[in-house]
């Protein structure tokens, strides 16, 4: 059972769009060695929609790489792609690779009924040894995962589901039906919001963005809720609710490494058309200030890398 906080790892490239695999293998050593337990790849916070299958191997290979220095960390491959044919080819590829889990986001850009998804994810569960969870994620799909959905998936093999919207109806469902069924179903919280709520309720893993530039702080709320210290928690998870607000002014994953810059640690480029702003901003100075506030509410200390572009 995967338990812990994931992280859904932005990506990173140069400034001429290739990928930088050693800064990106920085970034997993630097996430691992702050308390994350796994890696969610190629998801929408790490650009998988615009990378070739190719590059998306290249970061599981990485992954695999650096998370073999480590003892009993997660790796789920998102292998999700417009059409199922490049999926499948990823997942094979992902299968031989050898990881985790492997996830799937509904087939995008077109709107296609349930049967279409049922048959996407047979197609996967089919040619694969390696665990799927389906990633029900609407607002990129165009298909919003029901109960029906799920108990169709289940017969078909799927490991688990990796939900980020956490309607509280529609996940409490799914946990309960596994739960009182004795499913061998596992349900992953798609973001940190709603942690504390959920994990009362039975979840036991999260994939939270901002563990790629404040893993301290996700890190500080999971292990305080699992050490049973309640008044310790809830204070983690409202500074994490409220940092998590000041951080939604962009797309999360621009403003993911926007956020390390602030740290002073050279976060390379997302990719094109995705872009940074100039880093004479002050937005950036007002992200350090974010950060720092809410580390010394935790009275944790915060790290800062040398890198100074945007001081």
């Amino acid at each position: 059972m995967i338990q812990g906080s994931l992280v859904p790892n932005i990506t990173f490239f140069d400034v001429a769009g290739n990928l930088d695999i050693e800064r990106m293998k920085w970034h997993m050593r630097w996430m691992f060695e702050k308390g994350v337990d796994g890696f969610f790849l190629t998801g929408s916070y790490g650009a998988g929609p615009l990378m070739s299958n190719e590059e998306r191997l290249q970061v599981f290979r990485a992954a695999k790489e650096v998370a073999s220095e480590f003892e009993g960390k997660y790796i789920l491959a998102h292998v999700g792609c417009i059409d199922t044919q490049s999926t499948i080819e990823l997942a094979r590829a992902v299968d031989q690779l050898g990881v985790d889990a492997m996830s799937a986001v509904p087939p995008f850009y077109y709107k296609y009924d349930e049967e279409n998804i049922l048959q996407f994810y047979r197609d996967i569960c089919g040619n694969v040894r390696t665990p799927v969870f389906a990633y029900n994620n609407p607002e990129t799909s165009r298909f919003t995962f029901t109960i029906h959905t799920v108990k169709k998936l289940q017969e078909v093999g799927l490991a688990g589901l990796k939900d980020s919207p956490v309607d509280v109806g529609f996940v409490s469902t799914v946990f309960y039906d596994a739960k009182l069924n004795k499913k061998d179903f596992e349900l992953i919280l798609g973001t940190s919001k709603g942690w504390l709520p959920y994990y009362y309720m039975g979840a036991r893993a999260m994939i939270a963005g901002m563990s790629n530039y404040a893993p301290e702080i996700i890190t500080n709320l999971v292990k305080s809720t699992f050490d049973e210290d309640t008044d310790k928690a809830e204070k983690a998870y409202l500074v994490m609710m409220d940092l998590s607000r000041k951080m939604h002014f962009t797309d999360s994953t621009a403003a993911s490494h926007m956020a390390l810059y602030a740290r002073g640690f050279n976060a390379g480029y997302p990719r094109k058309p995705m872009l940074l702003p100039a880093f004479d901003t002050p937005k950036y100075r007002e992200i350090r200030d974010f950060l720092q506030r809410s580390f010394d509410e935790l009275g944790v200390e915060m790290e800062t890398g040398d890198d100074q572009s945007v001081f």
